[in-house]
Formats: structure tokens, sequence, C-alpha cells
């Protein structure tokens, strides 16, 4: 089933990885060639700033290096069964994805295909039934997201690392926290559940002990897989940080609002501007939040993981679809042992909106009539301001359905036991 969807690439996503294929193919060393891709996003940036553009970044490769070292021997691969690759970066709204040969997309989405059925076997280890197993495996919404980005990937190595923790592998939890940040920043945001967990489960040298093997081995992995680029994911990072409010959230009704306002000397009015900065705010108060949650409350480790993952859903500025498939998995491996009517309702929710986003965002019937100016249909139907209606609508309910999921876990999933006294000398 994945390798026939594999066609249905991301339109932009898509020509993205095509890009970054053909720049780790560049002369020059290795070390050099895993810079080209940032070095280019910077260059383009620089372009993009020069020309009095809205935006003061180009959204390229805007993500940490793991995924590079996966993609340079595939890239390698390719030119040596199929020739060179060259750059393009087509005047917008212009694409080129449609016309990539199907060898090269299965490539690229290899590593994808091969993190999904990772996936189904590490969540079958943590209880997950067949029936469930499958209602993952063939969700329209994991198949899209594994065709489209790589987040599969990084989600095989939360719900790694989730196993590892559970029993008591705490230095290996830290590899694989490590290798899945470096792949997506996602991962990080799960550290205050391994904190509140080792807290709960024992006393206050073996919490210490445990969280020294973590952050140990979480910094060291990072250490080595960024450390050859540093400066690029230096200056990516700031370019995610300058985004606007946009997505699945509820911030986006003020970006919307914001968007209307007529432009001066080129650029968007302050509020716009205010949108981005609404969202670095509200994230880590969204956090903090969920992680006084879990220090107060006595909660099984993968409901801790669900918890953050989901706070850190609902308190980002920026959420499209792929991000729903970490808090999918982990919600699935939840209902195995915390069976609800509720939480699968809220699953649901955060599976139809997620898709429904992505139908209107992308849009999905785009492939089916590429022979045809979609993109200009596209542009035309985002210059209505009714159009804005949807996508506050799906943020809205999406955000909505994250906050309840919270509930229902924290309700429902207390954790036998637990050391108190350490957790109130930790306060």
């Amino acid at each position: 089933m994945r390798l026939l969807v594999v066609p249905l690439t991301h339109t932009w996503d898509g020509q993205t990885w095509a890009n970054v294929f053909a720049e780790l193919n560049g002369a020059g060393s290795l070390l050099d060639t895993l810079r080209r891709p940032y070095e280019v996003t910077r260059e383009l940036s620089l372009l993009t700033q020069a020309a009095g553009h809205a935006s003061d970044f180009y959204e390229s490769w805007a993500y940490p290096p793991l995924m590079l070292y996966v993609y340079w021997p595939l890239a390698h691969l390719y030119t040596a069964l199929h020739g060179g690759l060259q750059v393009i970066f087509p005047v917008q709204p212009a694409y080129f994805a449609s016309s990539l040969p199907v060898s090269l997309l299965t490539l690229i989405h290899l590593p994808d295909l091969l993190a999904d059925i990772g996936t189904l076997a590490l969540m079958r280890k943590l209880g997950v039934s067949p029936r469930e197993l499958a209602w993952y495996a063939f969700n329209p919404l994991v198949l899209l997201a594994g065709v489209w980005t790589f987040d599969s990937v990084m989600v095989f190595f939360l719900v790694a690392a989730l196993l590892l923790a559970e029993r008591r592998h705490w230095g290996w939890c830290g590899v694989l926290l490590g290798l899945g940040a470096a792949t997506k920043y996602v991962p990080l945001v799960v550290l205050p559940a391994l904190v509140a967990a080792a807290l709960w489960q024992s006393g206050r040298h073996g919490a210490k002990r445990r969280l020294l093997a973590v952050f140990a081995s979480l910094a060291a992995t990072l250490a080595v897989l960024i450390a050859p680029v540093a400066g690029g994911v230096r200056y990516v990072v700031q370019a995610q940080m300058s985004r606007f409010a946009s997505g699945l959230t509820v911030q986006q009704a003020w970006g919307t609002w914001a968007e209307q306002l007529p432009f001066t000397d080129w650029q968007p009015r302050w509020q716009l501007y205010a949108s981005g900065l609404l969202g670095s705010w509200l994230l880590p108060l969204a956090l903090l939040a969920a992680t006084w949650l879990l220090l107060r409350r006595p909660l099984p480790l993968r409901a801790g993981f669900l918890i953050m993952v989901l706070a850190f859903l609902a308190g980002s500025k920026l959420v499209n679809e792929p991000y729903a498939l970490a808090p999918i998995a982990l919600l699935t491996i939840q209902l195995a042992h915390q069976p609800s009517a509720g939480l699968r309702g809220c699953r649901t929710l955060l599976c139809v909106t997620a898709f429904g986003y992505a139908a209107i965002n992308t849009p999905l019937w785009g492939f089916a009539f590429s022979f045809i100016h979609w993109a200009d249909a596209y542009r035309v139907f985002l210059s209505y301001p009714e159009s804005a209606w949807p996508y506050l609508a799906l943020g809205c309910v999406f955000t909505g359905a994250v906050i309840a999921t919270i509930w229902l876990v924290a309700a429902g999933g207390r954790e036998e036991g637990g050391a108190r006294p350490a957790v109130e000398l930790a306060w």
C-alpha cells in the first residue's frame, strides 16, 4: 500500500527532497556535502530578503541533520543507477514534483516506509492489538504523512525510546530520543515526562542516576550528529522561530485577521509578526502546564509521553497535518491500556481534522488534476476572505481534541504507587 501511494508526493516537500538529493551529490568532501542544503537555504533566504518579500527566510531544508546522513547514500545510489540530478527552484506557484520519477520518490520515502514497519513492530511489543495495528497501518493520514515528509522516522525513534524507558534502559532511551530530535525536534518535549517518571518510580538517588543516563546519552547523541553542521542548524532554528502562526492552531485566528490588513512598504503589518511572537510565549506555557500536571499526578510513562506531545501541539504556533502522526501513534498505544470511547473519539477527531486540513491546504484534489494549473485555482480560492473559515474551524476542533485528550488521559491513567517524597523534594 505504501509503495502504491509513493507517487502522491507533496508538491512542495517533494520538490525540497529532490533538491536535497541533488545537493548531496555535489562535489567536495562529505562534510561540505552535508552542509550544502543549509547553505542553499541561507543563500535563498538572503535573496528573498533582498527582494523585499514578506518572509525573511526561504523554506528549503529547515530541519535537523539526521535525514541528511540517511539521504546521502541513497542519493549516491540513485546517481549510480540513473545518472545525476539537477537542483531546480522554479518560480512560484509552479512546481515540478509531479514530474519526479517514481524510482527517485521510492528512494526518498524508503526510510519512511521502513520506519512505519518498525513502528508497527514496536507498538505490538507495547501491547497494541493486531486490529489496532491494522487501523494505524492503513489509516489514510498515516499513509499520507509517510509519502509527504519524514515524521514517520521521528515517530519510530520516539516509540522506541518509550519502549526502552518502560523496560528501564534509560541510557539507550536517551540515545533514541537524540536520534528522534536529530530528525525533527518534537521528541525533546517528552523529557519532562521522563523526569516525572523517574521521581515517581524511585527515590532521590535512583532518580538522579536514571536522569543522568538519559540526559548524558541524549546530549552525546545530539553533539555527534549536529556538530558537523552546527552553523546551519542554528540558522534554520532561527528561521523556524520567526514563522507566523498558522495551521491547525487557534492562534491562526490572529494571523488570519492580520493577513487581511494592507501591507506597508511591501511588508506585512506588525500584527502578523505578533502572531509568531504570541506563539513563542504560548508554547513554553503549555509545556510548563503539562510538566506541572505530571509532577502532581503519577501517570504511566506512555501517558506522560502522550501528554507532553499534545501540550506541544496545543501551544505551538505552527501545526501541519504530519504533526498529528506522533500523538496518533502514542494515543493508539495508550488505548491498549486505557480503553475509552472518549479517547477513541478524540483520536478520530485528530485524524479527521488533520486529513481535512491536508485536503484543503495542499490540496489533495490537485493530484487528480495535475494536468491543469490547479495551483492557480488554489490561489484564487485563498484570495477569498471566506477561505479562512475552514482553516479556523479545523484549527479550533483540532486544538479542542488535543485538550480533551489530555484531560481524559490524566483523569483515567493514574498509576498505582509512586515515590511522592521524591516529587515533593523536587518541588
